[in-house]
């Protein structure tokens, strides 16, 4: 018998009930009915009687009875005596003289001459009979025949309209326990809790001799038996309720079930996700294998417990007898609410898991962490947070960002407007630029680093800060660049009087120079050059590093500046034998900028090119006024100005063009001999940033770079 036959055959017993099981509601009914039946046809001997749940055996439910008689309830199987024949036959039998008739039986002992039996259909099904007798023959004319024929169709309907009434009690009471028992269950988060919970809850439903629960973690490839209720059905009342809360989590006496077992409803109900249930006999699961087979000595039924189309596990009763459809519906039911609840605690279980994975993160984080309202207001922080501060963390929580960060005295940190302005990080839904300031903290002088970053939650926005101690960072970045401004100073000096020894000789106060000298000397005067580029290129970093470089900018022509860069590196283009051309720029309006360093800007970058240009080569400067369209460029400035320096060199690899801008990055290039100091293009993007603008490669490996300065310095 197939898993889908099974369920066909429960259908259909469900369009039967239990004739023991009659509400006394219908009981009554009934017994209106062969009162009602027994003065229609003025007779003192009438019974009513419905088919059971198997759909064989007619029992007697309802009987006119001499006072104080007990009723007596008669089975008789289909097409035994005249009720039999009746309900095989589905037509009225009227035998006038039974003593003549061999299919009646007699029953007890009161004296029966003639009878009348009438069956009762609804809607084309079989239900039961109806049934009069007198002890006199010949009493049952046409007409009372026809007159309880037509009474047997109202009878039909009353019996049916108080199985209907009937039927929805139960309905309501099952739905009214199902929402009792589901507030149990959803209210349990601890897993051994919901567990109990769920085996006590289903044997209150369903009557059954042992219920176990399989628990299904995700990716695992078998079950694992958590929790099982043994009960027996014969148990008294008493002995069922306390049995009932005896579940067992600890020390089962089952295994696991392998999701590969194709010998057990467990797993068949786990992996098709769908109920199954069948008898104490062989039954075959034809969807997973057509030759396996089950042999059980008890009724089994498998409920799955799913939700979200995610299987958590398996609930499986068993009993000697079979289970119903009805008692089917039940599991199905409470296994929804069970698989619901056995997500709650996963997730529970998950949050707090996270939880305290967070909380453990954050108390060994060395980095200070706080988490500050939309208002400014902190709301959490990590010790090392407090510690920064000089506060534990009970104290830090609940102050206010402008306390913390001293901005409300007079001499508080220029930058409280942007440390403190948590909605404005909200607003942008972006990181604030990581900041440093200076505090002074119990009395200590401290650098501390500081990024904002908004945190995007379903309620109220809030705000990350992330605070680091980089005292003895600044210190010694500090002390670095005041050790390379004394070199640097103390290199000029020597290097200057070099370069102006070499001058003079040059203009012959020493004496006239044949060719070669005067070769010799300007190469010289030109490595000088070279050498002082780099220590001003060395200082410019120790000045920016500590804060004390500034523009100094005027009205300039971009010709003369082009002129003079060109000149500087002409003389070393020409030893590398690279072609140095320059656009006519003469036509660039004047600039608002500051000369020497967007001199040193258009060195840096030539010198770059020829670095990386071969023999052979071209380098070319060009020049052009275009409308400001560019990203990161005020919209103030209508124009801008965009100066490239383009060579057919090398080319940089789409993974370097990005790192070419960081200090001392140097692209590894064997076919050039001549290598750099990684600071030239560097100093080129702060200079062109501190301007306002910003600078842009494009390059393609093999075939050269042009670099774009775009700079919104034109007078307007």
């Amino acid at each position: 018998m197939t898993t889908n036959i099974s369920f066909a055959h429960d259908s259909i017993r469900t369009t039967f009930v239990r004739a023991e099981e009659e509400s006394q509601e219908l009981v009554t009914v009934l017994q209106k009915i062969v009162r009602n039946a027994g003065t229609l046809l003025e007779v003192r001997s009438c019974s009513i009687a419905l088919l059971d749940a198997t759909g064989t055996t007619l029992v007697t439910l309802a009987a006119l009875q001499r006072h104080g008689q007990k009723l007596r309830r008669s089975r008789f199987q289909l097409n035994e005596g005249v009720a039999g024949w009746v309900a095989t036959h589905r037509e009225a039998l009227v035998i006038n003289d039974v003593r003549l008739d061999p299919r009646f039986k007699r029953l007890g002992r009161t004296p029966v001459g003639s009878i009348v039996c009438v069956p009762l259909i609804d809607a084309g099904t079989f239900i039961g009979t109806l049934t009069a007798s007198s002890n006199e023959v010949n009493t049952f004319t046409p007409h009372k025949t026809h007159m309880l024929t037509v009474f047997a169709e109202q009878a039909v309907l009353a019996i049916t309209n108080a199985r209907h009434a009937e039927y929805a009690r139960q309905q309501a009471n099952q739905l009214e326990m199902l929402m009792s028992l589901s507030r149990g269950i959803t209210t349990r988060l601890r897993a051994d809790e919901l567990y109990r919970t769920i085996l006590s809850d289903v044997r209150r439903l369903v009557q059954c001799d042992l219920a176990l629960l399989y628990l299904h973690q995700d990716g695992a490839q078998d079950l694992l038996p958590v929790a099982e209720l043994t009960c027996p059905v014969t148990a008294s009342a008493y002995e069922q309720e306390m049995c009932a809360t005896a579940v067992k989590i600890d020390n089962l006496q089952h295994e696991r079930v392998s999701l590969y077992n194709t010998h057990s409803i467990v797993t068949w109900a786990a992996t098709h996700k769908h109920p199954i249930l069948h008898g104490p006999e062989f039954i075959t699961l034809e969807p997973l294998a057509s030759d396996t087979t089950l042999a059980s000595s008890n009724a089994e039924l498998a409920a799955p417990l799913v939700s979200k189309h995610i299987l958590y596990g398996v609930l499986l009763l068993s009993r000697a007898t079979p289970f119903s459809s009805e008692e089917l519906r039940l599991v199905r039911n409470l296994s929804n609410m069970a698989a619901a609840a056995l997500e709650n605690v996963s997730l529970f279980h998950k949050v707090r898991t996270d939880q305290e994975q967070l909380r453990a993160i954050l108390a060994s984080s060395s980095d200070g962490i706080a988490l500050l309202s939309i208002s400014g207001s902190i709301l959490e922080v990590n010790p090392a947070f407090g510690n920064l501060f000089g506060l534990t963390p009970e104290q830090a929580v609940g102050m206010e960002c402008m306390e913390l960060f001293e901005c409300q005295q007079e001499d508080g940190h220029t930058q409280c407007n942007e440390l403190c302005m948590i909605h404005r990080a909200v607003q942008m839904e972006e990181a604030l630029p990581y900041t440093e300031f200076d505090l002074v903290i119990q009395g200590s002088p401290r650098s501390l680093g500081l990024s904002i970053t908004p945190v995007a939650t379903l309620t109220t926005p809030l705000c990350l800060i992330v605070a680091r101690d980089v005292t003895a960072i600044r210190d010694a970045t500090r002390m670095k660049a005041n050790f390379i401004s004394m070199i640097t100073h103390e290199l000029r000096s020597p290097l200057n009087a070099i370069s102006g020894y070499l001058d003079l000789a040059l203009e012959g106060v020493a004496g006239e120079l044949n060719e070669q000298l005067r070769d010799f000397i300007r190469r010289a005067r030109s490595g000088s050059e070279n050498l002082y580029a780099l220590i001003e290129d060395l200082l410019l970093i120790s000045r920016a590093d500590a804060g004390q470089w500034r523009l100094n900018r005027e009205l300039i022509e971009l010709q003369e500046i082009v002129d003079e860069a060109v000149e500087e590196m002409e003389l070393t283009a020409q030893d590398h034998e690279i072609t140095l051309t320059i656009d006519d720029v003469s036509t660039i309006p004047t600039l608002y900028a500051d000369p020497i360093r967007l001199q040193q800007v258009l060195r840096n970058l030539l010198s770059n090119a020829i670095h990386f240009t071969p023999s052979g080569g071209q380098v070319r400067v060009t020049a052009q006024v275009v409308e400001n369209h560019y990203e990161g460029i005020s919209s103030e400035h209508q124009q801008v100005l965009l100066l490239r320096v383009s060579d057919t060199g090398v080319g940089i690899a789409p993974e370097l063009q990005q790192r070419v801008f960081e200090r001392f990055f140097q692209i590894a290039n064997a076919n050039m001999g001549r290598k750099g100091q990684g600071l030239g293009l560097a100093i080129v993007k702060m200079i062109i940033e501190l301007h306002g603008g910003r600078v842009t490669v494009e390059s393609e490996f093999g075939k050269g770079s042009v670099f774009t300065c775009i700079l919104p310095c034109l007078l307007t």
